[in-house]
């Protein structure tokens, strides 16, 4: 499954999830004249925001991508880097409703 090409890919998938979820998405599509490293998505609900770098599964952070991240994580932003074993293995889905669904006290 490729990152970000075609119906199929890791992108098209997450976008989809977002979009049933009424969560608001941020793909910049064409980044010429952005300084490198910004993540693929910026997704928004009501309870909370995610910044996600969508790789491959063998797909490799560059530099770049890893301060922005850092950066990111130390201002108290939820980034991270999402694969399709993400996708998969449920973590993609559930992180996405943890933002969508504001969570009643117990």
């Amino acid at each position: 499954m490729s990152e970000n090409r075609g119906p199929d890919s890791l992108q098209a998938r997450v976008c989809g999830m977002a979009d049933d979820l009424g969560l608001y998405w941020h793909h910049q599509r064409n980044s010429i004249g952005s300084k490198p490293g910004w993540p693929d998505l910026v997704i928004l609900g009501p309870c909370g925001g995610l910044f996600r770098e969508l790789k491959s599964e063998t797909g490799k952070l560059t530099i770049a991508q890893c301060m922005i991240g850092a950066n990111l994580t130390r201002a108290g932003f939820d980034w991270s880097t999402w694969r399709p074993a993400d996708l998969l293995n449920g973590t993609i889905a559930r992180q996405l409703a943890a933002i969508a669904v504001i969570q009643e006290a117990s």
